[in-house]
């Protein structure tokens, strides 16, 4: 029994060996010396890592809002000398010629010769060639509809703007169907009629009754941007700023007229913006004028001028970058200017517009019958000429026309023919300004030269290669269309 016993013991012995070693209890030397009430609790520092954020969606495109900007009468030369004559003074560049798309237009008339603006404007609002003249119809005399009005019937909000008078051809090429542009009443009676939501411009030619007719229509008139602060509803900012039948006074005179078509724009922008979009056109209508009257400074002025309105539009676009479309172009170019070398800086020291010399300093000379050696200083300053850079030959041309214009010898016909439509002596600066900026006409008349066309936006992919006009109208309906509101 002994032995048994003691086989029993050591079995108890080695089973309770074995719980101790599974149970992780098996006796530690305890050496620490420290009180429950005085131990620290060991924390476990647990780093939850942050979540990785979703990428943030572009939104879907929708084409809401279109600007047509048109500098009538600019192509390609005078958007270059204007350019070079910002970068001559290191001024930053236009705001429109690094667009990322620019295709070109070609703008014959419905017989493919040289087109006026009433043909060239309702090729690109219509989508037809038609004759010289016709605004809105066809070659027949039928009614064309345009995509200003398509989209008004949609909701769109319109807006029209130029620097000429509000009946002249290229504004009226969006509301009027005429078959004379000169028909000034019938196109001011289709303008009150449009159902447009604002209007922009130098007044009316033929048009006295011109605020009765707004208020029968449902619209108010004012005679400033800043006159229409406060208002709502349909609106006519017929500038009281005029200059002969041609609308808004030269940009290059200054004053009032510093920024006024940019104002506009913006005031259109702030008028017409809506969840149904808007389409709004903006004519640099002068650009035009003074190239069929080759006085270079002043053209370039007017483009610069309008380029402030494009601005405006580029601002806008760059707030509303999935919803926006801006076109740049003309509608034709003017004045067949080619470029050389020069100073093209020349075109930024004349102040004066030809008209303005002619109305003031040409006639304060002939009335005070001025010796040239006195009026000379009075002229190279207005046309930022540097009398001591002046050649004998210059300084020769200038005398023999001012003393043509003092003597008036000429006959209007030899007027024209050998200087211009102004007096002798302001065709003379005129001609020297563009000498030295390395500029020159080779008429005063429209071409058929190509038309830039600059995209930048919803829909900029519609407006690549070469096309005609007509296809300005296309293009903007075919990137309505690809991109709907939704």
């Amino acid at each position: 029994m002994p032995r048994k016993n003691a086989f029993n013991r050591i079995c108890i012995l080695l089973l309770a060996l074995l719980v101790l070693a599974v149970f992780g209890c098996s006796p530690k030397e305890d050496t620490t010396d420290v009180s429950a009430d005085t131990a620290e609790p060991v924390v476990i520092s647990v780093v939850t890592p942050e979540p990785t954020p979703e990428p943030t969606p572009e939104p879907e495109p929708q084409l809401r809002y279109i600007f047509l900007f048109i500098g009538d009468g600019m192509s390609t030369p005078q958007i270059q000398a204007a350019n070079d004559a910002l970068a001559a003074v290191g001024r930053e560049p236009l705001s429109f010629v690094d667009f990322p798309v620019c295709g070109y237009a070609h703008t014959g008339n419905i017989d493919g010769d040289v087109t006026d603006s009433a043909a060239a404007v309702t090729a690109m609002s219509c989508g037809q060639k038609t004759e010289n003249g016709y605004l809105g119809l066809d070659a027949d005399g039928n009614r064309l509809t345009n995509f200003a009005e398509t989209f008004r019937d949609e909701g769109r909000k319109i807006g029209i703007l130029t620097t000429v008078s509000l009946d002249h051809a290229t504004p009226a090429g969006f509301y009027a169907h005429v078959g004379s542009r000169y028909d000034y009443a019938l196109i001011a009676d289709d303008l009150f009629a449009s159902g447009f939501d604002f209007f922009a411009g130098g007044r009316f030619h033929k048009t006295p009754n011109a605020e009765d007719l707004a208020v029968e229509n449902g619209y108010t008139l004012v005679y400033s941007p800043d006159g229409a602060a406060g208002l709502s509803g349909r609106l006519i900012v017929s500038s009281d700023l005029t200059f002969g039948d041609y609308g808004v006074s030269p940009a290059i005179d200054g004053g009032e007229r510093d920024g006024w078509l940019a104002d506009c724009t913006s005031l259109a922008i702030d008028d017409l913006t809506q969840q149904n979009g808007f389409f709004i056109m903006v004519e640099g209508g002068r650009i035009d004028y003074f190239c069929h009257y080759n006085d270079a400074a002043s053209f370039v002025a007017e483009l610069l001028d309008f380029d402030q309105a494009v601005a405006a539009g580029v601002a806008f676009y760059e707030a509303h970058p999935y919803e926006t479309l801006i076109l740049v172009t003309g509608d034709h170019e003017t004045g067949s200017v080619t470029l050389a070398d020069g100073d093209r800086s020349a075109l930024l020291k004349q102040t004066i517009s030809s008209d303005e010399c002619d109305d003031t300093l040409v006639a304060e000379c002939i009335s005070a019958q001025t010796p040239f050696e006195e009026a000379l200083p009075l002229f190279a300053a207005a046309f930022g000429l540097d009398l001591d850079a002046l050649t004998e030959d210059e300084t020769a041309y200038l005398e023999t026309a001012y003393l043509h214009t003092l003597k008036g010898d000429l006959t209007s016909d030899e007027s024209k023919s050998q200087y211009g439509v102004y007096e002798p002596i302001t065709c003379a600066l005129d001609d020297l300004v563009a000498q030295h900026a390395g500029l020159t006409f080779g008429s005063g008349s429209h071409s058929l030269m190509d038309v830039p066309v600059f995209a930048l936006g919803v829909g900029q992919e519609y407006f690549t290669g070469d096309y005609e006009n007509t296809y300005i109208h296309d293009g903007i309906l075919l990137a309505a269309e690809a991109y709907p509101i939704g």
